[in-house]
């Protein structure tokens, strides 16, 4: 290729670029309500759900459990929760635009600190705000429990 070849291939390559940023600009617009309105979601089922449900197991195991919320620092709502029953490692559940993480310290055969993510498609089942429920949170608990 001679200098105006490339010169040209250049060129060819930055107006796609282009397209493509304007295309995924578009994408990103088009969604942000979907993703707002998910992040509500996660929010109002930490809100009726979750937090409640841990409200209700640390009345019953005092001071073999512990749990804190965490919230976001421009409407003060819960975005996630991070739980501790007994001398175990703490459990957290975190929201950001409707995905749900659930994550272990040191679970599952890794090393102390080291955090196991649960992955969505597996017991407890947890990958959207329609899975932040009361029978979920319980079969949370309890896996940590059988760990």
């Amino acid at each position: 290729m001679n200098a105006e070849q490339l010169a040209h291939k250049f060129r060819d390559k930055i107006a796609a670029a282009v397209v493509e940023k304007e295309k995924q600009t578009g994408i990103a617009a088009e969604n942000i309500e979907k993703r707002t309105a998910d992040s509500e979601h996660c929010k109002r089922a930490m809100e009726r759900e979750v937090i409640p449900f841990l409200s209700e197991l640390k009345h019953h195991l005092g001071d073999q459990f512990s749990f804190a919320s965490q919230i976001e620092l421009n409407d003060h709502r819960p975005v996630g929760v991070s739980f501790t029953i007994g001398s175990g490692a703490p459990t957290s559940i975190t929201t950001a635009f409707g995905n749900i993480i659930v994550t272990r310290a040191g679970d599952s055969g890794t090393a102390r600190g080291t955090p196991y993510v649960y992955a969505p498609d597996v017991e407890p089942y947890i990958s959207n705000s329609g899975d932040l429920t009361r029978d979920k949170m319980a079969k949370l608990v309890e896996m940590v429990i059988d760990d």
